[in-house]
């Protein structure tokens, strides 16, 4: 995370650069001038376009598996814990719609990511999913007949459609359309998994 104001203004401004143009096609120079600061400074805080697009990701990956963790020491019945983590993929959208599109457009769908190491960031985010399943197969909630992996991988499914949806065709989400999508994702999930 960012350690001052003027490294809070970059990636501010780089969320959006990256968000409108893309990974490949973002310059350090756009992201200078959309912060309103030299060129010079982006490169002294970030060194590269590459750590700060790696900054802005890792910002996603930690509040996701903040998430996650939280749930799966979570006290709370199975299906409030499957709420927590969609909730967290809608809020993200209306609160920070230019990180859940990086996250969407370069991170999910992108070559761009896909080398080892943002590879692992995803074999965490499946594992600590996995273990929240299994927790829900354990509490008798979940079928034990499906494994967890594909658990993981049906729910998640459903949620990166959704915001993928709302993403790519930058749909608006009120109250209510939120709350009517978070029901639709964890209806069609459990009645297809419930035990």
């Amino acid at each position: 995370m960012a350690n001052n104001e003027k490294q809070e203004t970059i990636i501010k401004a780089a969320l959006e650069v990256f968000r409108n143009y893309g990974y490949s096609k973002t310059r350090m120079a756009d992201v200078a001038r959309k912060a309103g600061v030299s060129y010079g400074l982006v490169y002294h805080y970030f060194g590269s376009k590459e750590v700060l697009f790696d900054t802005i990701v890792n910002m996603w990956w930690k509040a996701l598996y903040g998430v996650l963790e939280e749930q799966k020491s979570s006290t709370d019945d199975f299906p409030k814990k499957l709420v927590k983590v969609v909730e967290f993929f809608f809020d993200t959208y209306q609160d920070n719609p230019d990180l859940i599109s990086i996250f969407v457009t370069e991170v999910s769908r992108s070559s761009i990511y896909r080398t080892s190491r943002g590879l692992e960031k995803f074999k965490r985010f499946f594992a600590l999913c996995e273990e929240i399943m299994k927790q829900g197969q354990d509490s008798g909630f979940l079928r034990k007949d499906i494994k967890p992996h594909y658990l993981t991988y049906i729910f998640f499914g459903e949620i990166e459609a959704f915001i993928s949806i709302l993403v790519l065709g930058k749909e608006p989400l009120n109250k209510s359309r939120k709350n009517r999508a978070i029901n639709a994702i964890i209806q069609v999930f459990l009645q297809g998994a419930r035990g």
